[in-house]
């Protein structure tokens, strides 16, 4: 009976510590970035992302088509990073996606990605420019 009340608490403290989310401070604050024709022709994009400290993220983007056709939204999500990866929960369609990263020498960030929208997917790369604070 002891054995398996130490089990019992040595599993919940690996479960709590699994769930333990890391937020890499280089890369939090808020970002600007564009791309075109990427993840779709004739398609560009321009947004501001902002990474708050617990894990919130704010995604406020355009989307102009080859049409002219102009189209802004407004994500909310949540954020952190883990074995040099960042991992970004949209909370539209509570799906994760995953990218790797590298803060380069100028602060900006630059993501390649892993898995988008629930599918392995590494054809998607983009930079987020550092928005510096007067």
């Amino acid at each position: 009976m002891k054995q398996f009340f130490i089990l019992s608490l040595l599993l919940m403290g690996i479960g709590i510590t699994a769930q333990e989310k890391e937020y890499d401070k280089k890369i939090i604050g808020c970002y600007k970035g564009s791309e075109q024709n990427q993840q779709i022709d004739g398609l560009s994009k321009y947004w501001v992302s902002c990474r708050l400290e617990k894990g919130k993220s704010i995604l406020m983007f355009v989307a102009i088509d080859k049409d002219g056709s102009v189209r802004q939204e407004t994500e909310n999500g949540q954020w952190w990073t883990k074995d040099g990866k960042y991992y970004e929960l949209h909370n539209y369609d509570n799906v994760t996606d995953v990218y790797n990263y590298e803060v380069l020498g100028s602060g900006d960030v630059k993501f390649q990605s892993i898995e988008l929208l629930g599918k392995k997917d590494n054809t998607y790369t983009f930079i987020d420019t550092k928005i510096e604070e007067d």
